[in-house]
Parts: structure tokens; sequence; C-alpha cells
């Protein structure tokens, strides 16, 4: 079973290093563990940081946006043999110890994808701006009208994908994935959970 961590990244030099070093080595149920930047057309060297941390790097001449980066990330895991992608961001704002609650559901055949959320279970985010509080809330709204589901968070991107439900997504590009990612899914009859996951914003 091999799992690629995919990490889309634009100028983010000062910690992705850091992120790439701090993804567990072991895992259970797990065979193989790599890693996948998507440099999005940075100016700094996150490409060259990312290499010497030890991860395969693919790059854009110029930045095309979360979207974008995510889709050629899922296409290049793909290719390169992922049973189970898990995508989390480049700036370190999540735990990546958080990886092993989001494939638990996929290894134990429970669902197809499994989408962090940091609202789950009482979760608090002290320093999260209340505009950010506020879209959220509209967008988890909008979705479980859409679908009939119950999620408590729609726009968070630390998620696990099995093969299967990466095969079957449909990708635009462009600078939004996550609600599009969830409606897509949902009306192929793909399995959803949700876990709790921890966050920093930090400030800057």
């Amino acid at each position: 079973m091999k799992l690629i961590v995919i990490i889309p990244a634009y100028n983010e030099a000062e910690t992705v290093g850091g992120v790439i070093m701090s993804i567990p080595k072991i895992i259970a149920g797990i065979d193989k563990i790599e890693t996948l930047v998507v440099n999005d057309g940075s100016s700094d060297n996150t490409a060259e940081i990312a290499k010497e941390a030890g991860a395969s790097v693919i790059s854009h001449s110029a930045n095309e946006g979360l979207g974008a980066a995510f889709s050629d990330g899922i296409g290049r895991a793909l290719k390169m043999g992922a049973d189970i992608i898990v995508n989390m961001d480049a700036d370190d704002q999540f735990d990546a110890n958080d990886i092993l609650a989001l494939i638990k559901p996929i290894l134990d055949g429970r669902a197809g994808v499994v989408t962090g959320s940091r609202f789950k279970n009482g979760s608090k985010i002290p320093n999260m701006s209340i505009s950010r509080k506020l879209g959220n809330r509209f967008f988890v709204w909008l979705v479980n009208i859409l679908t009939g589901e119950k999620f408590t968070d729609t726009a968070c991107g630390f998620r696990a994908y099995s093969r299967e439900a990466a095969l079957r997504l449909n990708l635009f590009g462009g600078f939004t994935y996550t609600q599009e990612v969830l409606l897509d899914l949902i009306a192929k009859e793909q399995r959803i959970e949700e876990a709790p996951v921890k966050v920093i914003y930090h400030a800057g």
C-alpha cells in the first residue's frame, strides 16, 4: 500500500522543508510513503528546499492557482502508483500526525475520501478571523443543502483520497477546488467522512 502526500506550494521556502520532514515515516498498513511538492511558480527557492528535504517536485513556470496545483498533484500521484493520496498545505498550519486519522477510514474500507475538519468535535481555532469563520459557515450550509450531508467544514484542503476516488475526480484547475471536489465525489456516490484536525493560523 503506497501513500503519496502532495503539497501544493507557492513561495513557501520558509516552511515547506519542515512540513516535509514532519510527515510520518512509518504508518501501520502503509508499505511506502512518498512526498510530492507541486511548486506553483514560486519566485523563491521553494523547489530547491523541497528537494533537499526529500520530496519529488514538479514545477509550474508561473503561478496557476491552488486548484491547478492540486489537480496536477493528483494526476502525478496517480502516475506514481499511489493507493492513497493525502493533500496538505505547505505553510505549516496543519499537524502531519493527523495524516493517520485521515487515512484510517480508507484503510478500514469505510470511506473513499476523508476530509479534515477544523470544527468537528468542538475543535477551537482562537486565531481564525470572524470573516473566515462566517465564510466557512456559509459554504458548509450551502454544500449541506445541496447534498443532504452534515459536514462541519468544507473548505479544509487537508484530505485523504483513495485511488478510486482520485481517479473519479473531475478537476477543472483554477484558484479553488475544495467545495467542488466534495460535490463532484458525492454525485459519484463516494463515501466521505470527516476527521478532526488541528490547525494553527500563523501571523503574517
